[in-house]
């Protein structure tokens, strides 16, 4: 089945919704870390359940945006919609114990963990069950389906990279509108710097980093000042483990081994994964047996995050709210025939087998 591309046009609001639900304190043990999180129960008996799955960065449950409680709202709009949600504090942060985590891989085991927990969970029991990432999370979520593929019903993928972290993160730096009035012969010059850097942090060599970070910034222009202010920052986070398996990965081999439904939804004025750049490589790389279902939403940005007043992409801080297209967007794709097929598959939704 070829995936639907949907570009809905829902309204901003939100009119008549009960926000009735019940929220269940949670820790979870999972290795060496006890994670701190929180259950989100609808009024009812929930139609879906959904681990939620943060980006990059030492977040807290809600993974704070601008001042907005991204996940903490999301939660609760998908309460109201009937869809109950576990979402935690990464480990190091909030309640949670243990180090933040390396790089993504360290929170497979973690988000893992939550799974297990809310398939597990009474309340739940006769839900079909799935994920909810943004970001950096898509990774992880396609890691977790690999190994809990039986305790998977869907994926819901938010922003999600399609391509390798190199790629994307020279994209992102390169990006002509952090240089405005530099040559095209420049521009080609500080893209090449910036991939000469992220080489070398794939390899782990320091020193590569620093002989590389010292050429772009030569190419750049940085006065003394500023390389002085920038440089030892730049070099510690290329360096890092984290950067090293960020721009190693490549999201293509766990995401065509998955054959359960999946909803992507990407920001029209994305700059961080703009979908003409990520959105091909899902179709390419999708399992012949998946149901992909790729949606653009117009003037939403990486984070769905929106200001009154503002202009889409625009953030101020403490101003911001998530956007009810996505929730609308998540909630429509839920009713449709897609999600509504994988429950009447075997072995999936209720009463499936672990």
């Amino acid at each position: 089945m070829r995936p639907l591309l949907l570009v809905p046009a829902f309204s901003l609001l939100l009119p008549g919704l009960a926000l009735a639900e019940t929220r269940e304190p949670v820790r979870i043990p999972a290795g060496d870390v006890v994670l701190a999180g929180e259950l989100v129960l609808p009024d009812g008996p929930p139609r879906a359940a959904v681990v939620l799955v943060q980006g990059a960065g030492p977040h807290g449950r809600d993974q704070m945006i601008s001042g907005a409680p991204m996940f903490g709202q999301l939660a609760e709009q998908l309460a109201a919609r009937g869809v109950a949600s576990l979402r935690i504090d990464n480990a190091g942060v909030g309640e949670s114990t243990g180090e933040t985590p390396r790089h993504f891989r360290d929170r497979i085991p973690h988000i893992t963990a939550a799974l297990d927990l809310l398939a597990g969970h009474p309340a739940v029991s006769a839900a079909p069950i799935g994920l909810v990432a943004h970001s950096e999370g898509t990774f992880v979520a396609g890691e977790v389906w690999s190994a809990r593929d039986a305790a998977i019903d869907f994926l819901v993928l938010l922003g999600a990279p399609g391509r390798q972290g190199r790629e994307v993160w020279v994209d992102q730096q390169s990006n002509p509108e952090r240089f405005p009035d530099r040559s095209a012969e420049d521009l080609a010059r500080i893209r090449d710097g910036f991939d000469r850097v992220a080489v070398a942090s794939i390899s782990g060599d320091r020193a590569a980093v620093e002989t590389a970070t010292d050429a772009l910034f030569a190419v750049i222009g940085l006065t003394p000042e500023e390389l002085a202010e920038v440089r030892p920052g730049f070099v510690d986070r290329m360096a890092s483990p984290e950067m090293q398996v960020l721009l190693g990965h490549d999201p293509a081999p766990a995401f065509g081994r998955v054959t359960d439904p999946v909803l992507a939804v990407w920001g029209g004025v994305d700059p961080l994964t703009a979908p003409a750049l990520n959105l091909p490589p899902f179709l390419a790389q999708r399992h012949p047996d998946s149901r992909l279902t790729a949606v653009v939403l117009p003037d939403e940005e990486h984070f769905f995050l929106r200001g009154e007043g503002l202009e889409p992409g625009e953030h101020a801080f403490g101003k911001m709210n998530l956007s009810p297209r996505l929730v609308s967007t998540i909630d429509h794709w839920l009713g449709g025939e897609t999600f509504a097929d994988q429950a009447r598959r075997p072995g999936r939704g209720p009463g499936r087998s672990q």
